[in-house]
């Protein structure tokens, strides 16, 4: 129960900072435009045909080059000061920026091939039927025992040794043609010629209408239209010439009546399926006879490729068994193939319709040979059921790659100069950075499932994923944000007057290293789980919605903790708090691998409130805590290029590898053992080491004086600053080293007075320097001569930064001020 009262009570009483309310807001709609795009980022590369070795890369490489425009957008803030409108229009140019996404073309599609596969089927005379296949549509062979076969069309394939697209594609769209039979022996010639109306041929689609349903169709008019068999082999429809039958033998009178050779023996024949292509008798008032779609269950075989098969880019298919009627396979016996002395040809006008009625060529062949069209269930013949149709890859890779890292740079600055508002905003208020963290996480768990279901609904009806709703969402969000970024206050932020010289100095603690090394690996576990978690989902069939929903249950899982942030890191401390996160992120990467229910995921994103929104607030709070005033935005920036950044490239990169290498799970659990041991070695060499060094006391925000880690109430080595306390009211202004602290104000009973020998060697010191300090002028203000004397009360640049006033003892009047140095190296 205090548990709970201490949890509202915190909120309720932050929420009545009026100062802070731009902040809230801000961090409401900043969060919200995170969220309603960047998730689905990945699977919008995917719908582009952007695969999972570039998408790797393009991840990795893209906030590693965006990475350097927040250090340096960080120090040009701490170097302006009152930087909020900059801030306001780098946000407002993200969201535009975005919108250029939309642009970038397609470069590949994965397209589901037509449910039935078709083929040609010729006599292979007591060998059986033989079947051949175009490789038009790619087929891994995968036959099963028995194949469902159905005559679709016959006619005579001929070859035309054609060469020239626009030839090609003129005899596939002919609509007439001429078929002569002659017999050698007899001398008896027949010609038929062929004519069909514009309605019988097959509509062409165009690129535009496949990427709409991402499906294709095979050309099913089958008794009308020219088809291309193979290379060089045509097929052309001939129905009311003959078809294609099989009886099945065994049968006396179904022999006597048949139409096979008399050659041909009942002894030889019996038990066997007899197939024949038969003449059609047309009759009177029938003359609109076609073949009948007789379907029959085939075993097929896949026949030996040969070198003809090669070049003419063809796979064919041996059946020595069917079952033309009933369930019952028999031995198949083709009859009656193409007689030696007949002899077919075929006289073909290509038109230009579009030009002129009369034909611009005539083609001839000869030595066609009978065929009938079948068609076959895909699943019974093939494995594959999607095949990949690229266009041009290369400019939507570097087109979207360039793009991304334009509003990675953009982002990048906005993220660095607003962490630096937010901690500048909190030390001037002394606020809670997590308590602000809260209303980001309230808007995440709105705007990513919003914007899952805009998708969804946009996508509903159409084989492709519509992502242009979080577009615009993303946009509108990125414009309002950067009009509230204009109702800020910083221009109590002063600016620094060497901002290289300061982020140095800051850099050269072991302990913000060890901080960065740590962010940078929990920056590449959060990195992967950022780019592959959507694809794991998609691929175990969640939906986008669900998508959404992640990010919601991971932002009401994390309110409580960022509300208790400040209690939790305060007692258990930052280090243990981030090691805390490594264990976490163990754990969910490696339950992502062992579920296969996409729901499941819910379970593990709760975890994110540990990884994410407690660790990464310890993180920040952290870097604060270790840097200074005059280096905050500079110290966020780089604390978010390393986490946002290399880490999340890093992630990108090596998990998009290891997919490719060993698969999606066994990639997860691999990073699961990463984190575990990074963080491990993180806690012993904070044991071990960190906590050995001089600690800084106070909260996050608002920095106490250093404190040693053998000794709790001595001072690092150095010398101790007294002056009187009318000069220090005067130039208080001047002095830039230190960091306000209010906290003094309850402490005042608590302060020990110096000894005297301690007394005495200060004075010393301050007489040494104190020739060097101007006085203040009673009549200026304190804005002017901090202008004009910034540059004179730096004595020491060192000093300054490891330095603290505390201006609560300025309201006590036998009270001195205290600046505490550290020693110059040169003096060690």
């Amino acid at each position: 129960m205090m548990l709970i009262k201490s949890f509202f009570r915190r909120i309720i009483k932050d929420f009545r900072h009026k100062e802070l309310l731009p902040l809230k807001m801000i961090f409401f709609v900043q969060a919200s435009t995170l969220y309603v795009l960047y998730p689905y980022l990945t699977i919008h590369m995917r719908e582009l045909g952007i695969n999972v070795e570039e998408t790797a890369i393009m991840s990795a490489i893209t906030p590693v080059i965006a990475m350097v425009m927040p250090p340096l957008a960080g120090m040009l803030a701490d170097r302006v000061g009152n930087f909020k409108i900059m801030l306001s229009l780098f946000s407002s140019f993200g969201g535009l920026a975005s919108l250029l996404l939309l642009l970038v073309p397609i470069g590949r599609i994965t397209v589901e091939l037509p449910d039935r596969v078709v083929m040609d089927l010729g006599c292979a005379g007591n060998d059986g039927l033989i079947y051949a296949m175009s490789e038009d549509y790619p087929c891994e062979t995968s036959l099963q025992p028995e194949i469902s076969t159905r005559i679709e069309s016959c006619g005579y394939a001929c070859r035309l040794d054609v060469r020239n697209e626009a030839e090609i594609k003129s005899i596939l769209s002919s609509r007439q043609y001429t078929i002569g039979r002659s017999n050698i022996e007899t001398g008896a010639n027949s010609t038929i010629k062929f004519s069909f109306a514009r309605n019988d041929m097959p509509r062409e689609e165009t690129d535009e209408e496949l990427r709409e349903h991402r499906k294709l169709r095979n050309n099913e008019h089958y008794r009308t239209s020219v088809r291309r068999l193979s290379a060089a082999e045509y097929f052309f429809p001939a129905n009311r010439l003959y078809d294609f039958s099989c009886i099945v033998s065994g049968f006396v009178e179904d022999l006597e009546t048949s139409t096979l050779d008399n050659a041909m023996s009942n002894r030889i024949y019996e038990n066997r399926t007899l197939c024949t292509f038969n003449p059609v008798v047309i009759h009177e008032g029938d003359a609109s006879r076609t073949t009948n779609y007789h379907s029959y269950k085939s075993k097929l075989k896949l026949a030996d490729e040969t070198e003809e098969d090669r070049r003419m880019k063809r796979r064919r298919y041996l059946s020595n068994e069917m079952a033309w009627t009933g369930k019952e396979y028999q031995r198949i016996a083709c009859g009656n193939p193409d007689l030696e002395n007949e002899r077919v040809t075929l006289t073909l006008s290509l038109f230009n319709y579009s030009a002129s009625p009369e034909p611009y060529e005539v083609l001839e062949a000869e030595g066609c040979s009978k065929r009938c069209i079948v068609t076959a269930p895909r699943n019974e013949t093939c494995s594959n059921a999607k095949t990949i149709i690229e266009y041009n890859v290369g400019v939507t890779f570097w087109m979207y790659f360039a793009i991304r890292v334009f509003i990675g740079v953009i982002g990048g600055s906005t993220f660095a100069m607003f962490e630096g508002a937010v901690i500048a905003i909190l030390r001037e208020q002394k606020a809670d950075y997590g308590l602000q963290r809260i209303y980001g996480s309230i808007g995440s768990m709105i705007s990513s499932p919003l914007s899952g279901l805009l998708i969804d609904y946009a996508s509903s009806g159409k084989s492709y994923t519509d992502f242009r709703p979080a577009f615009y969402l993303y946009t509108a969000l990125k414009l309002i944000s950067g009009l509230l970024m204009l109702a800020i206050n910083l221009e109590f932020k002063s600016p620094a007057s060497n901002v290289v010289r300061d982020v140095f100095s800051v850099l050269r603690n072991v302990e913000v290293a060890a901080l960065f090394v740590a962010c940078f690996i929990l920056g590449t576990a959060w990195g992967y789980i950022e780019s592959f978690l959507f694809w794991l989902i998609q691929d175990l069939g969640g939906s986008r919605s669900l998508m959404g929903i992640t990010i919601t249950v991971g932002g009401i899982a994390g309110i409580p903790l960022l509300v208790l942030s400040g209690p939790i890191v305060s007692k258990i401390g930052h280090a243990n708090v981030l090691f805390i996160g490594f264990v976490f992120y163990a754990i969910r990467l490696c339950g992502y691998s062992l579920i296969y229910n996409p729901w499941h995921t819910l379970i593990f994103e709760a975890l994110e409130s540990v990884t994410q929104s407690l660790s990464f607030t310890a993180a920040v709070t952290y870097a604060a805590r270790l840097s200074t005033t005059t280096t905050d935005s500079s110290i966020q920036g780089l604390l978010g290029g390393v986490y946002y950044g290399v880490g999340k490239g890093a992630g990108s990169l090596i998990g998009g590898y290891l997919m490719k290498a060993f698969g999606t799970r066994p990639t997860y659990r691999i990073f699961a053992a990463m984190t575990l041991i990074t963080g491990t070695m993180y806690y012993v060499f904070n044991v071990a080491y960190l906590k050995k060094r001089p600690q800084v006391e106070g909260n996050d925000i608002v920095k106490k004086k250093p404190k040693n880690a053998d000794n709790q109430n001595g001072l690092e080595n150095g010398t101790i600053e007294i002056g009187s306390l009318e000069q220090r009211k005067k130039g208080e202004g001047s002095d830039l080293s230190g960091i306000d602290n209010q906290t003094f104000v309850q402490e005042r009973d608590n302060v020990e007075p110096v000894s005297e020998k301690e007394t005495k060697l200060q004075r010393i010191d301050t007489e040494s320097i104190d020739d060097g300090v101007e006085r203040v002028p009673p009549a200026e203000s304190r804005k002017k001569f901090d202008a004009k004397r910034l540059s004179k009360v730096q004595i020491d640049e060192r000093a300054k930064q490891n330095g603290t006033t505390n201006p609560s003892f300025e309201n006590q009047e036998n009270s001195c001020d205290i600046t505490v140095e550290r020693q110059p190296e040169e003096k060690k």
